[in-house]
């Protein structure tokens, strides 16, 4: 069962990191937002993954490197070059997906080990 969730995680964590790019590029993204997004995801579902399998005796600190990732995807989105981009494109739209999607991801992915049990 982690096995087949990580797989489903490592395909669409990552797809969500390049939604939040594709949605800025328009007002000025540059790659580097799409390979940070997509590094934090990558360290999140690795180290949360050795830590769930692997490295059980251990998982509190897979389970900190893991929250790194988190922490990073969270970061660009509510105070990050994801939120100033969006921010200063002065386009209410573009804020308000740029908000959906953080608040998906904050409070989303916060929870989500709790209701896994």
């Amino acid at each position: 069962a982690q096995f087949m969730r990580y797989i489903d995680w490592i395909l669409t964590v990552p797809l969500m990191c390049v939604e939040f790019y594709l949605i800025l590029r328009a007002v000025g993204a540059k790659q580097i937002l799409l390979w940070k997004m997509i590094g934090y995801s990558l360290i999140m579902l690795i180290f949360g993954y050795l830590g769930e399998t692997v490295f059980r005796s251990q998982s509190v600190l897979f389970g900190v490197l893991s929250t790194v990732g988190y922490v990073g995807i969270v970061y660009e989105a509510w105070f990050g070059s994801a939120k100033k981009l969006a921010v200063n494109s002065n386009d209410p739209k573009l804020l308000g997906a740029i908000k959906a999607l953080g608040w998906f991801v904050l409070a989303g992915w916060a929870i989500y080990p709790s209701l896994r049990a």
